[in-house]
């Protein structure tokens, strides 16, 4: 399982890093940046603030929320609005003493959304769900687009494929590649661009920034786990899917806003 990252930097660099604002971290863009099109959140969730490593000062570690307020989840056939909210949570740390920074996991929520209105074209007993979970990865490489390099699993829901029919899992992971950047790749799909952190609101406090990752570099595997793993089951779900589906096949886009507190003040 990959979620902390560490990394040892001089003590020149990395004390006024740590003390300075954090969301220069992020290397804010203009006012001019384009607008997130909808509403702040009335409030933020620090329920999932993971537990500060050893050695991590709490005066220079935070704890970041991000909400995905709109976009779109495209993978093999399903073409998906998001039009729930999906929270993700993670913690910046530094450590006083070895001057070492690190990222951690916290969490995602995400709510079930529906993706097709029946199998068979019924719209209630087939209709089908997916909801997207965590499985297993997370990475944020340094760079100034606030990449997320993000392991997910789609657990498919539906009264006749059970509870463990899925895409991906935490061994064989979608991995998505998110960037506020622009992306690269392969064909058929063509270069997308997100939109750089910017703040949305300053008061009242928290501080909150906007931003929109996008990504559509990743692949999607077959299904798994649908009736009992019974092969029918799975040959369905990929057969009406389109699973599995090659990178250049699929794409994420996502609007949120994003939050942090020091874990001093949590």
């Amino acid at each position: 399982m990959k979620f902390t990252r560490l990394r040892r930097r001089s003590s020149r660099l990395a004390l006024p890093a740590a003390v300075g604002a954090a969301l220069l971290s992020f290397g804010l863009a203009s006012p001019a940046a384009a607008a997130n099109p909808d509403p702040i959140p009335a409030s933020f969730d620090f329920s999932d603030c993971p537990t500060l490593p050893a050695g991590a000062s709490p005066q220079f570690s935070h704890c970041w929320v991000g909400v995905v307020t709109s976009g779109t989840f495209k993978i093999g056939n399903f073409d998906q609005t998001i039009d729930k909210p999906i929270r993700i949570t993670w913690a910046t740390t530094f450590n006083t003493t070895t001057f070492e920074t690190g990222t951690v996991f916290g969490g995602l929520h995400t709510e079930k959304m529906k993706i097709q209105d029946g199998l068979f074209g019924d719209p209630f007993l087939t209709a089908v769900y997916a909801k997207v979970e965590y499985a297993g990865t997370f990475e944020m490489p340094p760079g100034d687009d606030l990449r997320i390099n993000l392991g997910i699993k789609v657990r498919i829901q539906n009264p006749l494929l059970g509870n463990n029919c899925a895409l991906g899992s935490n061994s064989n992971p979608i991995m998505l590649n998110l960037t506020t950047g622009t992306t690269s790749p392969p064909a058929p799909n063509t270069p997308i661009t997100g939109e750089p952190v910017s703040i949305a609101r300053q008061e009242p406090q928290p501080t909150v920034l906007q931003a929109k990752h996008v990504g559509n570099s990743f692949a999607v595997p077959g299904a798994s786990g649908c009736i009992f793993n019974w092969g029918a089951g799975n040959w369905l779900v990929n057969q009406i899917g389109g699973f599995p589906s090659a990178a250049g096949k699929n794409s994420m886009v996502q609007n949120e806003y994003i939050v942090s507190k020091q874990y001093s003040q949590l």
